[in-house]
């Protein structure tokens, strides 16, 4: 047994060794496949670089690696098989791609030399086509040349009229010439760029390999004909001018002669002083030369001992006279110039003095808006320190100066308007520029005005934000005080109402003002700091809700009464104790009550005397009870409107005829109750006065339809 477990162990042990080295076999052989696969895809990378020229060889060479490495690949004989196929077909897409790239570029190549080649023969088309004109250009220039020289050495050019004959035939010439050479150019300008585009010709000496002209050679010889033909036309025209400047001159001479003759009366060929005193009064618009004149002609044109002015010297004495003449006329142009300086001196006066009585309107005007400027400068710091009363007045103060102030400005205006233009041509630019000057000083008057209305709107506006504040806490320090004085007399608002009124059904400001002063400081009033009983008078606006300048005893006793909300069903008792009292009605959740005394202590409970405003019943209800159960929590007098309705004047729904005092009112809006709401005879309707909190607007709205809708709920 021993022996056969020894054999067990040596046959287990030649197992495992002959399985050690078949693995190792596997391992090695898989080592040897891996090599040559990694040992082909590093060969694979150098196709890579195949060109169409090297296509067939390196495919046969890829081929034959494949195959003669094929018995080595083993299990890698397939990855590898689809790697050769992957880099075979990547070799063909390349030469392809490559081989279809040449061909476009042979063709693009190709079209290239057409077009050149097509371009050169447009070129050399259009040089001959220049050339002819170049050589056609110069013949007419040439020609044109040689009339204007032959023109410009002409001497028996005499008249005007010889002078216009002779150049019109050479300049019709020169026009032709131009015409031709104008063209010649344009053609040029037009061609340059097609030609100079052809490869070759940028650049290009003045003449081809051949002698002939090149292209940049007749473009020279085109601009240089042009510029020759435009300087014979120059020259023409100056040859022009000096001809007949000359036939000018000639004629001038033959006039002055026949003048000469006309008043040589005595045929001396000399002009003596009644000659020349003729001479002036026909040739000089009847003008008689001064006796000082002709002294200066004898003395300074007339040779010593002549009788008179010769000929030679006639163009002088013609000077001397016109002079004479010239002078004479500007001491008449100066002496009307005077008188018309004077009338309009005269008439300027009386303008400017029409003018000064406006600059005193106005002046008046600028004092005024001087001094309501001052006025205003001020109003920032005093708006800061001015109780609103006072700032009130004194922008009413302010306004009615405005008011003045432009009255002023308006008087100052309407005499401007008065003020018409001159219809004295002279002045009538003067005038219109004094009228616009008194315009434009009423209009930074009007600047100034409108700034100081500016502030002056501003502190206003300040002065009733301001009023409303202080009547704001105005208002509320007399409610304070009212409520102290009703704690501390314990009197309900029926009994204050009757405090300021006396016997009176309502009471005015002055009657709350000088109650106010009576009542004593409330808790929180400063020591000191006293209320004036004109800021009474100002707070009354609280109280008067109605803005009727009275208050009613229904209005005080709505606004001071204490009004709580039932937020669990309670029991309103006959009396103040529990025990062995008769029930009047039980109070359910939604319900108000307005108080009419209390809290009382009864044992445990807090009790108050109220009115249900549902039925007006009376009784004592406990706000909580003894294990601290809220029945009562203050509340009750806010109502917000559930559905659409609107605010009336009267308490009759058709009895109100002031649409002002009427308005829509929106879900969502609060209403404070005034009187608590009641039917209305023959509608149904309840109805109920009440003020919005919006606006504060008092009124009437209808709480409960005829039919039960509801058209405000308690908050």
């Amino acid at each position: 047994q021993q022996q056969q477990q020894q054999q067990r162990q040596q046959q287990a042990v030649a197992l495992k060794k002959q399985d050690a080295g078949r693995k190792q076999e596997e391992h090695m052989k898989r080592q040897s496949e891996a090599k040559a696969a990694s040992a082909i895809r590093k060969g694979l990378n150098k196709y890579k670089a195949v060109v169409p020229e090297t296509f067939e060889a390196m495919k046969t060479e890829l081929v034959t690696t494949l195959t003669t490495a094929m018995p080595t690949l083993g299990s890698q004989a397939a990855v590898v098989q689809a790697e050769f196929e992957k880099v075979l077909t990547a070799m063909t897409a390349k030469c392809e791609q490559m081989n279809e790239l040449r061909k476009k570029n042979e063709d693009r190549l190709k079209e290239m030399e057409r077009k050149r080649e097509e371009a050169k023969a447009t070129a050399k088309k259009l040089t001959e086509e220049l050339a002819k004109l170049v050589e056609a250009g110069e013949q007419v220039s040439k020609k044109f040349a040689e009339q204007v020289k032959v023109l410009s050495e002409k001497t028996d050019l005499t008249s005007e009229s010889s002078v216009n004959r002779a150049c019109g035939k050479v300049e019709a010439e020169g026009e032709r010439a131009n015409e031709k050479v104008t063209a010649m150019v344009e053609f040029v300008k037009t061609h340059t760029n097609a030609i100079k585009s052809v490869p070759g010709n940028h650049n290009k000496a003045d003449k081809e390999d051949d002698g002939t002209p090149s292209f940049n050679g007749l473009q020279k010889a085109a601009y240089t004909i042009k510029a020759s033909i435009d300087k014979d036309i120059r020259a023409l025209k100056a040859a022009q001018v000096k001809f007949v400047a000359k036939a000018s001159a000639g004629d001038v001479v033959k006039k002055q002669k026949v003048t000469f003759s006309k008043y040589d009366k005595n045929k001396d060929a000399m002009l003596d002083k009644r000659e020349i005193l003729a001479f002036g009064k026909g040739e000089y618009n009847n003008f008689t030369v001064p006796e000082a004149t002709l002294d200066m002609i004898f003395t300074v044109i007339v040779e010593p001992k002549a009788k008179g002015v010769k000929f030679d010297d006639f163009t002088r004495l013609v000077a001397a006279i016109g002079v004479a003449r010239e002078r004479a006329q500007d001491l008449e142009r100066r002496a009307v110039r005077e008188e018309r300086e004077q009338e309009l001196a005269a008439d300027k006066a009386k303008i400017q003095v029409v003018i000064d009585e406006i600059l005193a309107v106005i002046k008046e005007a600028s004092t005024a808006v001087t001094e309501l400027g001052v006025q205003v400068r001020n109003l920032p710091k005093d708006a800061k320190e001015m109780k609103a009363v006072a700032m009130v007045a004194k922008a009413g103060e302010l306004e009615e100066s405005v008011k003045e102030v432009e009255a002023k400005l308006k008087a100052a205006q309407e005499h401007i308007d008065k003020f018409g233009e001159t219809d004295i041509k002279d002045l009538a630019m003067w005038a219109k520029s004094e009228k616009n000057r008194l315009h434009l000083s009423t209009k930074n008057l009007e600047s100034s005005i409108t700034r100081a209305k500016a502030t002056i709107t501003n502190f206003a506006s300040g002065a009733t934000k301001k009023d409303e504040a202080e009547v704001k806490t105005f208002g509320a320090m007399a409610m304070a005080r009212l409520r102290a004085f009703l704690a501390a007399e314990q009197a309900t608002p029926a009994e204050l109402f009757k405090k300021v009124a006396g016997y009176k059904s309502t009471f005015d400001k002055d009657m709350f003002a000088a109650f106010m002063v009576t009542t004593p400081k409330a808790e929180g009033e400063k020591e000191g700091e006293d209320i004036a009983e004109e800021d009474f008078a100002r707070a009354f606006a609280i109280l008067d809700e109605e803005k009727s300048g009275a208050v009613s005893e229904e209005t005080l006793v709505a606004m001071f009464r204490k009004v709580m909300k039932v937020v669990k069903d309670v029991a309103m008792t006959g009396s103040l104790t529990i025990k062995d009292t008769k029930s009047v009605r039980r109070l359910e959740i939604g319900e108000a009550v307005e108080v009419l005394e209390g809290p009382v202590e009864e044992g445990d409970l807090k009790r108050i005397r109220a009115k249900a405003l549902l039925d007006g019943q009376e009784g004592w209800l406990s706000v909580s009870g003894s294990a601290g159960t809220k029945f009562l929590e203050d509340g009750g007098s806010t109502f917000k409107v559930v559905k659409d309705t609107i605010l009336t004047e009267c308490f009759d729904l058709d009895a109100g005829t002031n649409k002002a005092a009427t308005r829509k009112l929106k879900a969502g809006e609060l209403l404070e109750v005034r009187t608590w709401g009641k039917k209305q005879d023959g509608t149904g309707l309840t109805r109920m006065k009440c003020k919005a909190k919006s606006d504060g607007m008092i009124g009437f709205v209808t709480t409960i339809g005829n039919t039960g809708i509801k058209f405000v709920e308690l908050v």
